[in-house]
């Protein structure tokens, strides 16, 4: 069981994101677009949300169903031709399952039993590998979650605030008093404040925290795949180039003829907007670039696993 849901394919990711995105759409539209922003004139924030939450689901499902960029004995030449070894990270080397030449930076996805060009990683939310073909998609799959939890985030902030106004909820005292003596209000006491709208606004408040915190996390991960993407390095890479670097720093101490300088040069970086238009523009057309999410290649027998990049 454990091995099944670690080490194969599984829908299990992408359950959690249906419940997780549908769930808190209908939180949202029930706790706070029909509770608070309903006031007649709430269609504009009705469309945002409809255009939020569709543009999401939509690049989710691109990001499952697209090919990574699957290498088979068909097609290998062409991506032998559009990936040259480097002679550094990569060698030429024969995938020993496929039975051919394996093409530099590809690599046997051990999740989906295949060789992914230009592998990045395999990411559990889409149940996919991320690839030459659908690492386009996968961007575009992380912006559009950001916008839609930071426009989940932004909404609630002001539907709360707008309501406290509204109500002149600010002009309240309460009975805790500050450092100057005076009776506390909303404005002036912010624990006061946040277990006001906790109990008065669960909802809003529960989701405000939520999505605040998956904008953030979000964020980061998507300025992280993008400087990667300017860089012209996969995430699979970065650990190549952690070890490289390891190894460089070791043989420095010796006496060599070896130009490190070169060694550690990224041989595919050509340059930032030309390494984002091979991402938004694949060098190899993939065959079969959609397919239906969950479905993957027919496993192939456990002799013939591989490990190796």
């Amino acid at each position: 069981m454990f091995k099944r849901l670690c080490d194969a394919p599984n829908p299990l990711g992408q359950l959690v994101y249906l419940i997780l995105a549908l769930g808190g759409h209908w939180s949202f539209v029930q706790g706070v677009e029909e509770r608070l922003l309903d006031d007649g004139d709430a269609g504009g924030w009705t469309a945002a949300t409809s255009a939020a939450f569709g543009i999401a689901v939509v690049t989710w499902v691109a990001a499952c169903a697209s090919d990574p960029g699957t290498v088979t004995r068909e097609n290998v030449e062409r991506y032998l031709d559009a990936y040259a070894y480097d002679g550094v990270m990569y060698g030429r080397k024969t995938c020993r399952t496929l039975g051919v030449d394996a093409p530099a930076r590809s690599k046997w996805c051990v999740t989906t039993e295949r060789r992914v060009a230009r592998f990045d990683h395999f990411c559990v939310w889409i149940n996919n590998s991320i690839g030459a073909w659908n690492l386009r998609y996968f961007l575009a799959f992380l912006a559009a979650q950001l916008g839609l939890v930071a426009y989940v985030a932004y909404a609630c902030a002001y539907a709360v605030f707008r309501d406290l106004t509204r109500k002149d909820a600010w002009s309240l005292r309460f009975n805790q008093m500050t450092k100057t003596g005076e009776r506390a209000t909303l404005a002036t006491d912010k624990m006061l404040f946040y277990r006001f709208v906790s109990y008065h606004y669960p909802t809003a408040f529960a989701l405000w925290a939520f999505c605040t915190l998956a904008t953030i996390l979000i964020a980061v991960f998507l300025v992280y795949n993008l400087r990667l993407a300017a860089k012209n390095v996969t995430t699979n890479e970065t650990f190549k180039r952690d070890d490289l670097r390891e190894a460089v720093k070791a043989m420095r101490a010796e006496p060599t003829k070896i130009d490190f300088e070169k060694v550690m040069k990224n041989a595919y970086d050509v340059g930032v907007l030309r390494n984002l238009l091979e991402v938004l523009f694949p060098p190899v057309q993939s065959e079969h670039p959609w397919r239906v999410p969950c479905s993957f290649p027919q496993k192939t027998t456990s002799a013939s696993k591989e490990k190796n990049a």
